[in-house]
Formats: C-alpha cells, sequence, structure tokens
C-alpha cells in the first residue's frame, strides 16, 4: 500500500479543508440566492395586491 510521511498527509488535509469549505460556501450562497428570489417575488405580489386594492376601491 501506499506509505505517506507527515507532510504529505498535512498537504491531504489542507486539500481535504478546502475542498470542504468550497462545497459548503456554494451551497449556502444557493440558499442565499433562493431566498434573495423568494422576498423579492413576494414583495411584488404583495405591491400587485395592494395596486388591485386600490384600482378596485376607487
Amino acid at each position: 500500500m501506499f506509505e505517506f510521511d507527515q507532510e504529505t498527509w498535512i498537504y491531504f488535509a489542507l486539500i481535504a479543508a478546502f475542498l470542504i469549505y468550497f462545497i459548503w460556501n456554494s451551497r449556502r450562497a444557493k440558499k442565499n440566492r433562493k431566498a434573495r428570489k423568494n422576498r423579492n417575488f413576494r414583495r411584488r405580489y404583495m405591491e400587485r395586491r395592494k395596486d388591485e386594492k386600490t384600482n378596485t376601491s376607487t
């Protein structure tokens, strides 16, 4: 099998840490984009409802 020295294991650990961070960060960014999209949709929906109410009452 393979025998790695301590320095190689440190490099592997650093690479793994960076990969885990970037995967975690991309998932978090995706959630934030989805939440922002939903917020914008709700805001437009509420504005449209408010406009419809003002138009029908006049």
